[in-house]
């Protein structure tokens, strides 16, 4: 299965995801292709290869966890 790199816009079939953190609050989440990986290892950000399906599971378990850590979300205020 295709998808499309969320820095570049190609076709890609092996999706990367890079990551940041910063005092445990998720500032980056990006799948992206091959080459914006080899970029984002260049820059020093934590790069990890998708391996189908079932990882790609595991990791969306991981983030909900801990974004339920987090405060919560706020209601948008009425620009009227």
């Amino acid at each position: 299965m295709e998808f499309i790199c969320r820095r570049c816009y190609h076709f890609s079939k092996n999706p990367y995801r890079v990551t940041t953190e910063d005092g445990g609050v998720v500032l980056l989440d990006m799948l992206v292709c091959a080459s914006c990986a080899r970029l984002a290892k260049r820059l020093g950000l934590p790069v990890v290869k998708m391996e189908g399906a079932k990882k790609t599971a595991k990791i969306k378990r991981v983030e909900v966890v801990r974004d339920s850590k987090q405060r919560p979300a706020q209601p948008r205020r009425s620009i009227r």
